[in-house]
């Protein structure tokens, strides 16, 4: 019951009465994760880490997210809904660390710009369109071509068969939604339960080339059924 309100980018929680007394199975299967303590653990984890900034307005607390996580929750967003998808060029980014007293720091950071390592001194990520090999002092920048000898670690370097199992239930998940038919609110609340499962998967997604990818992999049907799901709940 009730709506945040914006308050000059900042949003005021406490117009939100938590309702947890739901009947409809929409409702219920959103009561465990969504209880008010839970929010609150969740904003306070959130303020903590950065993601959100907090001020007070006499007893209300007011929410933004930071300029590092408005920037991140942006990406995402472009990402689950479509808007600007990677485009795996065929090859890969190999990065050589050269300097190995700093081995440990350096493939920390190459772990956030989405390397896996491939050896001790050699960390792999998908080349995609637009997004260039960093240059990192101390490593070596090279370009490897997908190939077979490739497709048969993929398995072990990114969490393929995870992420695949992932993508299988979403695509159920999808097609249940494009089944029933809602009322605005279930809608809403069927919606919010779409986008949660599909963020889920499609953000831990490395998009690698089709030629290190499982031949049945499901990434590309998830997104149609996720596409065509949120079509009928907007309908």
């Amino acid at each position: 019951h009730g709506q945040p309100k914006d308050v000059d980018g900042f949003v005021d929680t406490s117009a939100v009465k938590w309702d947890v007394s739901l009947k409809n199975p929409l409702q219920r299967g959103l009561r465990a994760e969504y209880t008010p303590a839970r929010v609150r653990t969740a904003l306070s984890r959130l303020e903590n880490d950065g993601t959100l900034l907090r001020e007070r307005d006499g007893k209300a607390a007011l929410y933004r997210l930071s300029a590092r996580a408005l920037k991140d929750f942006e990406a995402a967003g472009d990402l689950i809904f479509g808007r600007l998808l990677p485009r795996p060029t065929g090859d890969l980014d190999l990065l050589v660390i050269e300097d190995t007293g700093r081995r440990a720091t350096l493939r920390a950071e190459l772990a956030t710009l989405g390397f896996v390592p491939l050896a001790s001194n050699l960390m792999i990520r998908p080349a995609w369109s637009g997004r260039a090999a960093p240059e990192i002092g101390g490593c070596l920048a090279l370009s490897l071509h997908a190939n077979a000898a490739l497709a048969l670690r993929a398995r072990e370097l990114w969490p393929l068969e995870h992420l695949a199992s992932g993508y299988r239930a979403l695509i159920a998940h999808a097609e249940a939604v494009q089944a029933g038919n809602f009322t605005s609110a279930e809608a809403r609340l069927a919606r919010l339960m779409l986008v949660h499962e599909f963020r889920r998967i499609v953000l831990r997604d490395p998009f690698l080339p089709e030629a290190v990818l499982p031949k049945d992999w499901p990434g590309s049907p998830a997104r149609l059924a996720f596409d065509a799901a949120l079509q009928h709940i907007q309908g």
